[in-house]
């Protein structure tokens, strides 16, 4: 009888409970888990989202940066959080490769996070060094033939899409990089600015202000087609090669939060992202806004992750 009625009363709990976590929902600060160093586009991204979310929470929603090992690091610590909607994570490209990168991997993505909504996308802007003199990827790839194991390219960790972008470069020129792995794409990109490393398929929110200051040359994008956010710099493709490299970005939280809280999320980051200050902001960082549903965001993870792991193992790209 004493049990019966404690399950009545846990029950009982539970069922007025849980509609509440909604609508209490921020109690407290809000992370929003970065697994890349400060300066890259995801940084960037969620500092935009974060600061308006912040507002309309009456919370603090503070950026909290974990870089290292693919990001995986940072991811660890949202997997293992509360799902309570007060830790998230910043989900990009490095994450959804990460698994087919590794020898053991730390999580399985798509079995530990539920996405939430994706945040913006952006092509890679292949860039150079100002002082080797080249203006053209033609020139380029005759550069690297004629000084073979001379050029290096950076990019903001194993698994980055500008690391498997270059790697899809040597293997459609035929021409031989060192691929130099930063914790982060602004560690990277300094690196570029300096001439420690030759060029860098970079994330265009990062490379586009230092193109417009001179420091870098943009030589192609990596999407099919030139960007509408950038249409002079061409696209690899008219060059005669087969690119379709994007970055993107979203947030995800772990498993076992709430549907509700996933909705309200969601649907609290559209409302930011509808932004007229937002969309100019995302705008001028060469990215276009992704919004959508929970399902699409969840979907455009699971198709990445199947290219991307064919394109791994036609590569040969090595797990660590």
């Amino acid at each position: 009888m004493f049990k019966n009625i404690f399950l009545l009363s846990v029950i009982l709990n539970a069922f007025f409970v849980l509609p509440a976590i909604g609508q209490d929902f921020p109690n407290k600060r809000v992370r929003i888990i970065v697994g890349q160093a400060p300066g890259g586009a995801s940084d960037t991204l969620a500092r935009i989202v974060g600061d308006k979310l912040s507002q309309m929470w009456k919370q603090p929603v503070l950026i909290e940066n974990s870089a290292g090992a693919s990001g995986s690091i940072g991811m660890n610590t949202v997997i293992k959080s509360a799902p309570d909607g007060h830790t998230l994570a910043l989900v990009n490209f490095n994450h959804v490769v990460f698994e087919a990168l590794s020898i053991n991997p730390r999580y399985i993505l798509e079995k530990e996070i539920i996405p939430i909504i994706g945040i913006a996308t952006d092509s890679n802007i292949l860039v150079v060094n100002p002082n080797l003199q080249i203006k053209k990827v033609s020139e380029l790839v005759t550069y690297s033939k004629n000084n073979p194991g001379k050029i290096n390219f950076a990019s903001g960790g194993v698994g980055s899409s500008g690391h498997l972008a270059g790697e899809l470069f040597k293997l459609q020129t035929g021409i031989d990089m060192v691929h130099i792995a930063y914790k982060g794409a602004g560690p990277a990109i300094q690196d570029v600015i300096s001439g420690t490393v030759t060029m860098m398929f970079s994330a265009a929110p990062v490379a586009l202000p230092l193109i417009k200051s001179g420091k870098l040359i943009p030589l192609a994008v990596t999407s099919e087609s030139r960007s509408t956010r950038t249409p002079e710099i061409p696209s690899l493709s008219e060059f005669g090669y087969q690119f379709n490299v994007r970055g993107y970005h979203g947030l995800a939280a772990p498993v076992g939060t709430p549907a509700s809280l996933i909705n309200q999320i969601n649907s609290d980051v559209k409302k930011v992202l509808e932004m007229d200050e937002v969309k100019d902001k995302i705008a001028g960082l060469g990215s276009e806004i992704l919004s959508g549903t929970s399902n699409q965001f969840s979907k455009l993870i699971s198709d990445e992750s199947q290219k991307w792991r064919r394109v791994i193992k036609d590569a040969n790209i090595q797990k660590e």
